[in-house]
């Protein structure tokens, strides 16, 4: 009876204005993504949490035991990788206004942006993605940057480039009449006649396979003075970023959400972990074993009726034979290390193929320290996945800050035109020397093939705005030290600067 109440609501009572109730979200009418693509994203962040398991075997008397289950988690080891390649404490993220630059920065510090991206990024790049949400905290009065993980984040409309509207769940757990509650609040995010208009749904289960019967908002304390929508006016964009592994969603052909690294290497990320745990139990096993005839276990009794044991039956070292002689002999099984290392090394390779990254960049040689050039040349596919990634992640963080004094604006924060440049400058050090690089643009200058301020913005990363600064106070300087340069800055004068 209680099964066919929820399918009535779920089929029909929703469109009559009654309760409505979900089984899954992807159950939602506004919500149009299959429900595999969230079961594979939901696979992945299991696999990427990398649970204890045990492995059951029979032991020599015949009996069903377990041991634990050694895995090296080389997901967590790729996705770490590839952030810190994309994202580290070299990257800079500016406007070229010193009011706007000053409230950027003193927004991502109280974030704490830099540690916490970086970190967020890694699980991201695991599972299948990142979503960034800035919001304006009541309490600080402050934009603060919230995180998403993609098994959270919901497309509603999007093509396979971009996301613009979406749901975005938040679960909550509490004790009522001594069961756990779980509460999901679904927030939409959507584009209504050209505004912007955020709707929040809460619903309530008493098990976490369900997401339950909606509910007011007031039923949960955190919830009560929540509006069930709000239109906002003014934004040119969503307030949610989504930033995604760079490459084509080959498993669901045509969705808006991105691959982990997991996806397609997930067979020989296991692989790896098998051969990991057998050299490992091999290892266990290859210890010194004595064998002895049965004779010697047979357990004996003294005077007094208490038993005599020859041997300890707590450990593995001794295994017993049966014989009609007594014996007793020594025996040490070979370790196939080699074998194991390779088998390992083998699939390593793979993972790094199949990953984007260069052949050896999980494999140690210790033969030398390579120069940046070397690294760029032997490298060739880590250094083109790291560029795609960046490109990704450039504009995802200047649409971050677009969304920043969007919202700042909105709540009187920040009451200027953003009529400032925003750039995104990433750390290139691990991959080129700075050296190389101002050598190389400055004979591109010397040969007339690349203008001061060009070669200013790519060798610094600054905007345009700051390289013609930079070049005015540059030209300031040579004229006060070289009285004969007074001629250039009449022509300069009388001319215009770009003649």
């Amino acid at each position: 009876m209680l099964e066919n109440i929820k399918n009535w609501f779920r089929k029909g009572g929703a469109k009559l204005g009654m309760v409505e109730s979900l089984e899954n979200i992807t159950d939602h009418p506004k919500i149009n993504i299959p429900q595999n693509e969230l079961d594979r994203i939901f696979q992945n962040k299991k696999f990427y949490a990398n649970p204890q398991t045990y492995v059951s075997y029979k032991n020599v008397d015949g009996d069903d035991v377990e041991r634990e289950y050694h895995a090296i988690n080389v997901s967590k080891v790729v996705s770490k990788k590839l952030s810190k390649l994309v994202f580290n404490d070299g990257c800079k993220i500016s406007v070229d206004n010193k009011e706007a630059n000053d409230f950027l920065q003193k927004t991502l510090e109280k974030s704490k942006f830099r540690k916490n991206f970086g970190e967020e990024l890694e699980g991201g790049y695991a599972i299948s993605g990142l979503v960034l949400r800035p919001y304006y905290d009541e309490n600080s009065k402050t934009i603060k940057i919230a995180y998403c993980s993609a098994d959270s984040f919901y497309p509603l409309e999007s093509n396979t480039n971009d996301v613009s509207e979406a749901a975005i769940a938040t679960k909550t757990q509490r004790t009522e009449n001594k069961k756990t509650i779980t509460y999901t609040l679904l927030e939409f995010h959507e584009w209504i006649n050209g505004s912007y208009v955020i709707s929040n749904e809460l619903y309530r289960s008493e098990t976490e396979m369900e997401i339950g019967i909606k509910v007011p908002l007031s039923a949960l304390d955190k919830y009560k003075n929540l509006q069930e929508s709000v239109t906002l006016q003014g934004f040119t964009r969503p307030l949610f970023i989504y930033i995604k592994l760079a490459g084509k969603n080959n498993i669901s052909y045509g969705s808006p959400l991105g691959l982990g690294v997991i996806d397609n290497a997930k067979r020989q990320l296991q692989d790896i972990n098998d051969k990991y745990d057998e050299f490992m139990w091999e290892i266990e096993e290859a210890k010194t074993r004595i064998i002895a005839s049965d004779h010697f276990f047979k357990t004996r009794y003294n005077t007094e009726g208490k038993p005599i044991q020859r041997f300890d039956k707590k450990t593995g070292v001794y295994n017993k034979l049966s014989s009609d002689e007594p014996f007793i002999d020594e025996f040490a099984p070979a370790l196939r290390s080699s074998e194991f290392i390779d088998s390992i090394n083998f699939i390593l390779r793979v993972i790094e193929l199949n990953t984007g990254f260069s052949s050896g960049t999980f494999s140690f040689d210790g033969k030398s320290v390579k120069t940046a050039t070397e690294v760029i040349s032997e490298n060739t596919e880590t250094y083109q996945t790291r560029t795609d990634n960046t490109l990704i992640v450039g504009e995802a963080l200047t649409e971050l800050v677009i969304t920043i004094f969007e919202l700042a604006e909105a709540y009187g924060l920040y009451n200027s035109k953003m009529d400032f440049g925003i750039n995104v400058d990433f750390d290139d050090g691990v991959f080129s020397s700075k050296e190389a690089k101002l050598d190389y643009h400055g004979k591109a200058v010397t040969l007339g093939m690349l203008s001061k301020r060009t070669a200013i913005m790519r060798q610094y990363g600054v905007t345009e705005k700051e390289a013609i600064a930079e070049l005015e106070r540059i030209i300031e300087e040579q004229l006060k030290a070289s009285p004969d340069q007074q001629q250039a800055l009449a022509e300069v004068s009388l001319l215009g600067r770009e003649e």
